[in-house]
């Protein structure tokens, strides 16, 4: 094999790799919308979907997603997180890790969390690449440091 032919497979290789990343990353990489529309924001409706309680037991979590019977794709929840007499804990530092205990993984993305309203935080997005059982590992720090794990079936 030639010099030419080498450098001829190289290219094709990263053309290849790059498509590749493209086609993995979706809207958080390239591809994307190219018009450059925005996603429209979550919607949260209806009654929580699960309700949780903390590690502790000092906190609990209403939790409610968008779409609200999560599916493999992009997705969002909203967290509502109360202390032990059912008030709205404000001002918490709280990080999201999707995870799936059957496969001992979690996704390639973080979900920003922000807080919306007092004592609501909104997690997105939420990275469900595929149908199986997930957990919404979730700590939170600031006036309480503790643990929330959602689990939930994304169909």
């Amino acid at each position: 094999m030639g010099a030419p032919f080498v450098r001829r497979l190289a290219r094709r290789s990263a053309v290849l790799a790059a498509g590749c990343a493209c086609a993995c990353l979706g809207a958080f990489g390239c591809g994307g919308e190219s018009n450059g529309a925005q996603s429209p924001p979550p919607v949260f409706s209806g009654a929580p979907a699960l309700a949780v309680t903390s590690a502790s037991g000092a906190l609990g979590a209403a939790v409610r997603f968008s779409p609200e019977s999560p599916v493999v794709g992009l997705d969002a929840a909203e967290l509502t997180i109360t202390d032990a007499s059912g008030a709205v804990v404000s001002g918490l530092s709280v990080v999201v890790v999707p995870w799936m205990p059957a496969h001992g993984h979690g996704t390639s993305t973080r979900p920003m969390v922000s807080e919306q309203a007092p004592g609501v935080y909104v997690a997105t997005p939420i990275n469900f690449f595929m149908p199986g059982e997930w957990e919404l590992r979730t700590t939170v720090s600031g006036p309480i440091d503790d643990t929330v794990t959602p689990a939930l079936v994304v169909q």
